[in-house]
């Protein structure tokens, strides 16, 4: 590992999400410091000693070997320095954030230092399997902005399920993704993907508005420009648990897409658009009635954005997804497309 120290802060880029093509990512480092890597891995952490070491690992095991990994640490509290100390790849380099940021500036703040031509992502409970770079390195070519495979929810239960649900039974999407981004939701984990880095400089930084699905804003962004490809089979364990994003910040969760769908409404069919704004709004609504704080605006969003016959239906689609799943052979576990044995 190499301890990269502190990093000044990066002067504050407006929130506002326009077009994505104004500003660029510019990488910290000479390029003759070092051979350019294939890949650089993004790996943000904040608080992650408790499966930050299982993490490091995947990534350490892959047969792919061509690639950096930046390890972003956000100020944690925890033992997760004392941790990556204890690598000494020189591939590992290591950063100490300045200050506590969102998540997307985190992103904007790490992508900054990588040189790889492709830029990995690796969440700091999430798990790689060891072909995974290799196969999606395999479908690179000049053209594809955008390269994801299967992510598998797991819990501590040993449950586990596709991370994507709209495509558990069916290839995964390739080609021009932009419109099934808003129709299947976002379908994509971040830990399963990587981006070429000449696309994200096209489309920008991370919007300061967008703090919780940075993913969700850069696959969006890309994929109106770029193509993508997906390894069909199985690239990345996803961990559930009860301190990750998507159980903490629920709101945010759901009122950042809407943003998301304000800045592309133009490029898609309306009647998409207003379905979207619709389910949007009713998620955050309900998120915004759990809590006495926020209980009466979640009532007027409801009544007013959102719908009750929609939420009420989703209990029904629960039961019938769980019931396909005992009926049906998910895609990922077919002996032809699974990338590494269980």
């Amino acid at each position: 590992m190499r301890i990269a120290g502190e990093v000044e802060p990066e002067a504050a880029h407006s929130g506002a999400l326009s077009p994505p093509n104004c500003l660029s990512y510019t990488s910290s480092r000479k390029a003759a410091d070092t051979l350019m890597p294939r890949v650089s891995v993004i790996m943000n952490v904040r608080n992650g000693a408790s499966f930050l070491r299982e993490a490091l690992d995947s990534v350490l095991a892959q047969t792919f070997q061509d690639w950096e990994l930046i390890v972003w640490d956000d100020c944690s509290a925890d033992d997760s320095a004392k941790i990556v100390a204890d690598y000494h790849d020189q591939r590992i380099r290591y950063f100490l954030s300045p200050e506590d940021t969102p998540l997307g500036e985190a992103r904007n703040r790490a992508i900054r230092q990588a040189e790889g031509q492709w830029l990995a992502f690796l969440d700091q409970d999430d798990i790689w399997l060891p072909r995974k770079l290799q196969q999606q390195m395999a479908l690179a070519d000049e053209r594809t902005g955008i390269i994801y495979g299967r992510a598998i929810q797991f819990y501590a239960n040993g449950k586990q399920r596709d991370y994507d649900y709209a495509h558990e039974f069916q290839p995964l999407p390739e080609g021009d993704i932009f419109s099934r981004l808003f129709t299947d939701a976002c379908f994509i984990a971040m830990s399963s993907a990587v981006l070429r880095r000449s696309a994200l400089e096209d489309v920008g930084p991370i919007p300061d508005a967008i703090q919780t699905v940075p993913d969700y804003y850069l696959y969006v962004a890309v994929a109106r420009r770029y193509p993508a490809r997906a390894v069909q089979g199985k690239v990345c364990r996803y961990r559930m648990h009860a301190g990750s994003m998507s159980q903490t910040n629920r709101q945010r969760l759901h009122r950042e897409p809407l943003l998301i769908i304000d800045q592309w409404a133009e490029c898609l069919d309306p009647r998409l658009v207003a379905y979207r704004r619709m389910t949007y709004s009713t998620a955050l609504a309900l998120e915004e009635m759990r809590s006495l704080k926020t209980f009466r605006l979640g009532l007027v969003r409801m009544l007013r954005d959102g719908s009750v016959i929609w939420l009420m239906s989703r209990s029904f689609v629960r039961v019938w997804r769980a019931l396909r799943r005992k009926l049906r052979r998910p895609y990922w576990m077919g002996t032809d497309f699974t990338s590494d044995p269980d």
